[in-house]
């Protein structure tokens, strides 16, 4: 049997609500478990790029965010993206290649709806540390 999220299906309710409300013609969106990188989170995001290639990093930065929770973990294999709670803020990290046997790694934390650069410091430290 297929498990979903309070949040997952709300969403769902909501776009279905909102759809029957709008033309026929106008274009719906429906997020479901998808991770959002977006401007927002590149503006607050910790950043740090490492001297690794990006199939090591994007594996020791799994392993890492698994040992720093034991909240359930959404990973986006094609985004490179890992979503988890840390000391109760939503956590988002993505890893990207930044150049030749270089990665970028990105990490934001949102706490009560606010960004937190303390959390995102800690996780983004606990993933280099961790790489080295």
């Amino acid at each position: 049997m297929r498990r979903i999220s309070l949040k997952a299906a709300a969403a769902a309710l909501v776009g279905l609500l909102g759809a029957s409300a709008l033309p026929s013609c106008a274009p719906v969106a429906v997020v479901g478990a998808a991770i959002v990188i977006n401007d927002e989170f590149v503006d607050n995001a910790q950043s740090s790029v490492v001297p690794h290639g990006l199939d090591f990093t994007w594996a020791c930065a799994k392993d890492t965010m698994s040992h720093m929770t034991s909240d359930l973990i959404e990973v986006d294999e094609d985004m490179r993206t890992i979503q988890t709670y840390v000391d109760s803020a939503l956590v988002t990290v993505q890893i990207e290649t930044y150049d030749a046997n270089q990665t970028r790694i990105r990490v934001a934390a949102k706490r009560y709806l606010v960004y937190s650069d303390e959390i995102a410091t800690s996780v983004r430290d606990s993933l280099i540390r961790d790489l080295n």
